[in-house]
């Protein structure tokens, strides 16, 4: 038969009851305390995430001077290239250049033809027909006027010819394409869509 609770030896009674303290100690370890745990794994799981991130972060944060010097040094290569390789064709720009080399010279411009321009990867090719008059040594002079100027520019096609004046002096009539580059920033993409 079923003795009540106060019946039993005290071994017995404390027996009873460390078993009931550890079931209402599970449930309570089920109820409120296992879900607790959880969220702190949980937690536990994006702080190392976190933590990882602000790594990568101080990693690329110590690389930036680094990549700021080298954004700097390109910028300058860049002007410098702009400089030889302007962004913009300027017809008014290179036909002045080009007259003020011929009057230094002491030649006579006696056409200037621009001709339609030609795309390339990273630039484009301008070329203009041009035909000087003036003295054989003068004409020397003006290919070494454009060979030493700040904006790249190449001759091609050169031909010359030999005039006699009513005078008796003798000069020379030369024909060449004169070929100006400008600078595409946006490099065209292939057809493979990858540049």
């Amino acid at each position: 038969m079923a003795k009540s609770f106060n019946e039993l030896s005290p071994r017995a009674q404390l027996i009873v009851f460390v078993l009931l303290s550890l079931l209402v100690a599970g449930a309570v370890w089920q109820a409120l305390l296992g879900p607790a745990s959880a969220q702190i794994a949980a937690q536990q799981a994006k702080l190392e995430t976190l933590q990882g991130d602000v790594l990568k972060a101080q990693s690329v944060a110590a690389r930036l001077p680094t990549a700021e010097r080298e954004v700097r040094a390109l910028e300058a290569q860049l002007r410098e290239t702009e400089a030889v390789i302007p962004e913009e064709k300027d017809p008014q720009d290179v036909l002045r250049n080009l007259h003020e080399m011929a009057s230094e010279s002491l030649l006579d411009i006696a056409s200037f033809k621009p001709q339609a321009a030609v795309a390339r990867a990273q630039y484009t090719e301008w070329p203009i027909e041009l035909g000087v008059e003036g003295g054989y040594h003068d004409l020397g002079r003006f290919f070494d006027r454009i060979a030493a100027m700040e904006r790249l520019m190449s001759v091609s096609d050169l031909q010359i010819r030999t005039q006699t004046k009513a005078n008796g002096r003798g000069t020379v009539s030369a024909t060449c394409v004169a070929t100006t580059f400008v600078f595409q920033k946006t490099i065209p993409t292939p057809i493979g869509g990858r540049p």
